[in-house]
């Protein structure tokens, strides 16, 4: 469990909490490109509880820019974006993509006030469809992590998001934390596990509390959950933490698709969940982006689960399916068909987290061996914050993209095997090179 303290500490995100100032540090991924237009329609965004509005200018260049206008406070969001800025509707102030006030038409010609006026922008950048932006100090800022995907063309690539309604941190344990596949994941008919593979469903039927180990790396934390399995065999599923809020699980099968998530905060109790699915090898066929769009996938919302796009924040990433009907909890399913009763697979990890409340008071939880790298991640996150807070020390993996190039993993060992050793070259995200996973 945490302290009340450090509760507090590792969920609260806003400008100058410990956390949120390290969050700032890092390039936050938000939009995908697809979703700004050349002078087209402004787009409402919320990042670290910040209201924010994203455009793209005549040029093509995205900016993300203070919901309220410098001049008194009216939304951005409501004005005209046209010839390489965004023109204020409630006076005609016009601001560009770096902050600039272009024009200011209600005060006298020979004013020289608008050189004097700027507006709060963050510098963003765009790769592979998906746009990051910077929100820290660094000037110039540091280079965008190395992750593997970035380098791929998009036709490699299927990308989604979607809104929940809890902390970040609290949203992210569940891709930390393996040993819950037995349970909230598992079908009541082996042959319909998530692997595809009745190998690996058997394997986590008979062993249902894995291994945990944990390797603190330069990036973040390499975990291995470790199940038995036949032969004198163990199944090891590996999973990686990329500091601050990125993810990534073991994949299945022959040339496997593979994924990276992150967990970006909207605010103190809501974020949204950006992920991508990649071949590294080959463009992705029409099989694969179909099934990566249906419920069993892991963070996609099912087309029929699609909530009607609204104008707030992130507003089109919404599902359905929530508190409010019960994630579409089935309880003759639960009884028959599936361990959880709830149809998506993202929303089974959903339902019991946000049944936790926004945030829920770690004081009075009790951790177990399984949550070996649950407690290795929050240290993580605890200990730079401080580090941050008290010393001004800045994360070195801010500074070295590469040390994010990483995958990661799942596979059959001897049963004194190194997961860590065997994998060492499997670990690495390495160009044309795609090795099979069990």
């Amino acid at each position: 469990m945490l302290s009340a303290r450090d509760n507090e500490l590792i969920t609260r995100v806003g400008s100058g909490t410990p956390i949120g100032d390290l969050l700032r540090l890092y390039w936050i991924p938000f939009l995908f490109s697809w979703e700004v237009t050349a002078d087209g329609n402004p787009e409402r965004v919320r990042l670290l509880g910040e209201d924010l509005i994203a455009f793209r200018d005549t040029a093509g260049t995205v900016g993300l820019i203070q919901n309220n206008c410098p001049h008194r406070g009216a939304s951005l969001f409501f004005g005209r974006n046209e010839e390489a800025g965004l023109r204020c509707v409630y006076h005609g102030w016009k601001f560009d993509v770096a902050g600039r006030c272009v024009d200011m038409p209600n005060e006298p010609a020979e004013s020289d006030f608008r050189t004097k006026v700027s507006a709060r922008v963050y510098p963003c950048l765009e790769r592979a469809g998906v746009v990051w932006v910077y929100m820290g100090p660094q000037n110039p800022p540091p280079p965008l992590p190395g992750l593997e995907w970035l380098d791929l063309p998009e036709d490699h690539l299927v990308a989604s998001k979607r809104v929940q309604d809890t902390n970040w941190v609290q949203a992210m344990e569940g891709d930390v934390d393996q040993s819950h596949l037995s349970f909230t994941h598992s079908s009541l008919r082996p042959a319909e596990d998530p692997s595809d593979d009745p190998r690996i469903a058997q394997i986590r039927k008979l062993d249902k509390h894995p291994r945990f180990e944990v390797v603190r790396t330069r990036y973040g934390t390499c975990i291995g959950a470790g199940r038995k399995a036949p032969d004198d065999q163990r199944y090891w599923r590996i999973t990686q933490h990329l500091m601050p809020f990125h993810t990534m699980t073991g994949p299945y099968g022959k040339e496997p698709l593979r994924n990276w998530r992150a967990w970006v905060p909207i605010d103190d109790t809501t974020c949204v969940v950006i992920g991508v699915t990649f071949q590294p090898r080959r463009p992705l066929t029409v099989d694969e982006r179909t099934r990566v769009r249906t419920p069993t996938w892991s963070w996609t919302i099912a087309p029929e689960h699609r909530a009607p796009p609204t104008s707030r924040a992130f507003g089109r990433w919404r599902s359905s399916l929530g508190a409010h009907n019960d994630f579409g909890i089935d309880r003759r399913v639960q009884r028959t068909e599936t361990f959880s009763g709830i149809p998506e697979f993202w929303a089974q990890d959903a339902a019991p987290q946000v049944g936790m409340g926004p945030i829920f008071d770690r004081t009075t939880e009790r951790l177990g061996t399984s949550d070996l790298a649950i407690i290795a991640v929050r240290r993580r996150l605890l200990e730079s914050a401080r580090a941050l807070q008290d010393g001004g020390v800045v994360p070195g993996e801010i500074f070295d993209p590469a040390c994010y190039a990483v995958r990661s993993d799942a596979l059959l060992l001897g049963a004194d095997e190194s997961w860590f050793e065997a994998t060492t070259e499997r670990r690495k995200a390495i160009a044309g090179v795609n090795p099979d996973c069990a």
